[in-house]
């Protein structure tokens, strides 16, 4: 009964109806879902707040990048989160192979996959981060592009698998944060040297 009332949003009077250990961890997986969503539209923003900077050779403080490598882990910390959560509860029926590894799980599966291949990009891009002083800069810059892919899938996962995506208040930061990073990448696209703006 709960597999077939998860096919929807949960509504209050369901949620209500719940174990209070299935509650709890029911809401513990909306609330890290939000907080990765949001850490990770932040990472990418500083991300690119610091290449724009960089390509307009303006001087930025190191905290910028100190604060974007803090607020990557943090988002890879959520997205544990999420995972574990969702693991532990048992509202849906998830097991560690349907989490991971993309294919026909119980609840809305192609947006699920979504989530799972940007978790696989996170994975990678917060590895490559860490090991950034033993990988040729070149290699790491083409795969910190992966960035813009992981986020749009984390937009779309969330958009159409969460339970608040259809809440005013969620739309308003899906629609926010795709705002934002794409007006910072815009931002990045045209950025140009201080001496050629003087120049212009």
């Amino acid at each position: 009964m709960l597999a077939h009332l998860a096919s929807v949003s949960p509504h209050a009077a369901t949620v209500a109806a719940l174990p209070a250990a299935s509650r709890t961890l029911w809401y513990l997986t909306r609330t890290t879902a939000v907080a990765a969503y949001v850490t990770l539209t932040l990472s990418v923003m500083l991300g690119l707040l610091r290449t724009i900077a960089r390509a307009s050779s303006e001087s930025i403080s190191w905290m910028v990048d100190e604060l974007h490598a803090f607020v990557a882990t943090l988002a890879g910390l959520c997205v544990a989160g999420h995972l574990l959560t969702i693991r532990l509860d048992n509202y849906v029926i998830y097991t560690w192979h349907t989490l991971l590894i993309p294919g026909d799980g119980p609840y809305r599966p192609t947006a699920v996959n979504l989530g799972i291949f940007a978790f696989y990009l996170l994975v990678l891009l917060l590895l490559s981060s860490w090991l950034r002083r033993y990988i040729p800069y070149r290699t790491w810059r083409l795969v910190h592009y992966l960035s813009f892919v992981a986020f749009v899938l984390v937009t779309l996962h969330g958009w159409l698998a969460g339970s608040d995506a259809g809440e005013p208040w969620m739309r308003a930061l899906y629609v926010g944060g795709a705002a934002g990073v794409g007006y910072l990448t815009l931002m990045r696209l045209f950025a140009r040297p201080k001496a050629q703006r003087e120049l212009a």
